[in-house]
């Protein structure tokens, strides 16, 4: 390679990540509604049943900016089901705009505190949409799922799932995060197959729903609506019916 040619590609290079930079800034400045966040945290059926612990932590995929109300949230929906014979009490310890790294300095040492037997982690969607290097990723999650592994909690790891159909994001910015979408969702995957644990198939939902269906949305074009929760509940459920009910889909 000559050096004309060298300082092409170097100059190509800086473009692309300049237009990426500016896609990025578009996304994360335009104007957008505030929207209140959620703690799901709650006790589902009756006390005299029995008792389920289910921990969840991770990112604002958990406090639900964009529902009404925290019954709206995924976890809710799920605790609703699995409370048709049990006893359920929910403690969330997820914070909005989470990454793996935040959720095991912050949020890893309270949750195993309070002893669940099931622990939902909803993590990742931050750390490839913020640039976090793929093997941090898996080395934060590694250590989450494994402290939990480590106590005979049941896991289920949240995947990532479409980040390119986030409307907020425009090409090629949208392009480029469905790829490491990929990537951080094959991570999980590395991750559980370490320790037996779940992850929830996201991948598996109708992508196309989700490029068109702007109900699944919120306001603020980046975190999804009540609609959005509601299918995230069906994807979460054919994972964990099978572990937990062998039942039918969330009410």
């Amino acid at each position: 390679m000559g050096p004309m040619v060298g300082r092409l590609l170097k100059r190509a290079a800086m473009f692309t990540m300049a237009v990426l930079g500016a896609e990025a800034a578009y996304a994360v400045l335009r104007p957008a509604p505030r929207l209140e966040q959620f703690d799901p945290s709650a006790e589902f059926g009756d006390p005299n049943l029995p008792l389920l612990k289910v921990a969840v932590l991770g990112d604002s995929s958990v406090t639900a900016p964009g529902v009404s109300g925290p019954h709206e949230i995924w976890v809710s929906l799920i605790c609703s089901r699995l409370a048709e014979n049990r006893h359920v009490v929910l403690r969330s310890f997820a914070l909005g705009g989470s990454r793996a790294q935040d959720v095991l300095t912050e949020q890893l040492e309270p949750a195993l505190e309070y002893g669940p037997d099931v622990v939902f982690l909803s993590v990742g969607a931050n750390d490839a949409i913020k640039w976090v290097p793929r093997r941090k990723f898996i080395e934060d999650l590694d250590r989450i799922v494994a402290a939990f592994a480590a106590t005979g909690a049941m896991v289920v790891q949240s995947g990532v799932g479409f980040l390119g159909s986030i409307p907020r994001l425009q090409p090629p910015l949208s392009q480029m995060m469905e790829r490491r979408a990929v990537r951080f969702d094959l991570a999980h995957r590395e991750v559980a197959a370490r320790h037996g644990t779940a992850v929830v198939d996201q991948r598996s939902d109708d992508r196309l729903a989700w490029h068109r269906d702007r109900s699944l949305w919120a306001e603020d074009y980046f975190h999804v609506s009540a609609a959005g929760h509601a299918r995230w509940a069906e994807t979460v459920w054919r994972t964990v019916g099978p572990l937990l009910d062998g039942a039918h889909g969330p009410g």
